[in-house]
């Protein structure tokens, strides 16, 4: 039998564990609108800013901003994206493609592929 004054800390991790869930799913279904925007964006515009956002980057234009998750690999001789793109830098993406390039004011590009959802 479950003792009355055990009830109130019961009901409260019930709540507890519903929002966990309920607000988890809003940041999946968020990430996976972000991302869907992101991959049908063509993109060939000087970057004017970058920042963090939900566990992945939001890149900023003069007109627009994106949010995607890009992956450290042999592709981009495992430089980090934050590291690398900067302001003035030119990002280029076509739509649906599976890789996005950072090139660089010096003329350097370095390719990164991104996450999916």
């Amino acid at each position: 039998m479950i003792k009355r004054k055990h009830i109130p800390f019961i009901a409260s991790l019930i709540i507890v564990i519903g929002c966990y869930f309920y607000t988890g799913n809003d940041l999946q279904e968020r990430a996976k609108n972000n991302f869907k925007q992101f991959n049908a964006s063509n993109l060939d515009d000087e970057l004017i800013g970058i920042d963090y956002y939900a566990k992945g980057i939001k890149i900023i234009f003069a007109d627009k901003e994106f949010v995607l998750h890009p992956i450290t690999d042999s592709l981009n001789e495992y430089t980090i994206f934050e590291g690398v793109a900067e302001k003035g830098d030119y990002i280029i993406k076509k739509p649906f493609q599976k890789i996005l390039i950072v090139k660089k004011k010096t003329g350097k590009e370095y390719r990164y592929n991104f996450r999916e959802f």
